[in-house]
């Protein structure tokens, strides 16, 4: 990409994520999330930047889905501030600091912190991890039969995603291999080799919306994937993109696991009318207004519910 070209990128994207804030800011004028019932968990990392948009997907997804618990694990530069901004809005959080959840047997940062907590409180709940740049516009039974059933899940890309044994993983992905590759292609490359149980599976997911049936088992399953991981990849297992590996690790060998069909949830690049849960990540978060578009249709629906007592 040239100069030019750059410079029309970087403005264009500036652009939409103005549009965005104004669009998703309107979330503040909605009512407090009440209580729910439903027997789960709802956990999310937030950083102050993602305040606004968390909200956004914390009541649109509470919206259809209303848990009986929710946490934040809080990223060290939230604020007081920024604390009180989601006390406000959802009075029974759960407020959590990063640096709970750290242990010297995992890498720091990288979401690795959230992971560590859902581990922990998988050990009596049922946890969904919920990313802050996603929004719910519909129902979505299908998250709702998974936590009923005590079955994981998770959110994938492409709808012949499955779930696979570690040998096929390793098949499909060394002859894609390239010089220096993502750490994600060069763990799924490994975790064959690294002595994992037998019948150990793994399905290629996005951590950014999860399901986790509670079990005792978690913490030591994660602690024990990543000592394996780091002592074949050394450094490399530091890398951004070594919790998801490691959460769709999990995922896929906790009970019942099941992907979610795509595309009703997925990205917005491949989002159809029937589309009812949207991950804008960070790629195609601020290419054009659909962020925007899609968040204020969200705040209309969480407006509707509140202005009718529903």
């Amino acid at each position: 990409m040239n100069l030019i070209n750059s410079v029309i990128a970087r403005a264009k994207r500036d652009f939409f994520r103005w549009h965005y804030s104004r669009a998703s800011h309107s979330v503040l004028r909605t009512k407090p999330v009440a209580k729910g019932t439903l027997p789960f968990m709802l956990l999310s990392m937030v950083q102050p930047r993602d305040v606004v948009s968390y909200l956004v997907a914390v009541k649109s997804f509470t919206h259809f889905l209303n848990p009986a618990r929710i946490v934040v694990v809080c990223d060290p530069a939230m604020t007081a501030d920024d604390c009180a901004t989601l006390s406000k809005h959802i009075p029974h959080l759960e407020l959590r600091r990063a640096d709970e959840f750290t242990d010297p047997r995992i890498p720091r940062g990288g979401t690795w912190e959230r992971l560590f907590a859902i581990a922990g409180y998988a050990a009596d709940n049922y946890v969904v991890q919920l990313d802050a740049d996603t929004v719910t516009i519909q129902p979505i039974p299908e998250v709702l039969a998974a936590i009923e059933a005590r079955c994981g899940f998770v959110l994938v890309e492409k709808s012949s995603t499955c779930m696979l044994s570690l040998e096929e993983i390793r098949n499909i992905t060394v002859p894609k291999l390239r010089p220096n590759p993502h750490v994600q292609s060069m763990s799924e490359a490994t975790m064959a080799t690294v002595g994992l149980p037998p019948g150990a599976r793994y399905v290629r997911g996005c951590s950014g919306f999860a399901g986790f049936p509670p079990t005792l088992t978690m913490r030591e399953e994660m602690l024990d994937f990543s000592k394996r991981m780091f002592d074949e990849l050394g450094e490399h297992w530091k890398r951004w993109g070594t919790e998801q590996v490691t959460s769709n690790y999990l995922v896929a060998n906790s009970h019942g696991a099941v992907t979610l069909p795509f595309p009703k949830f997925g990205t917005p690049n491949h989002a159809t009318a029937e589309t009812a849960f949207f991950h804008f990540i960070g790629s195609m978060r601020f290419i054009n207004s659909h962020y925007a578009a899609t968040s204020v249709e969200a705040i209309g629906l969480i407006n509707s519910q509140q202005s009718t007592g529903a």
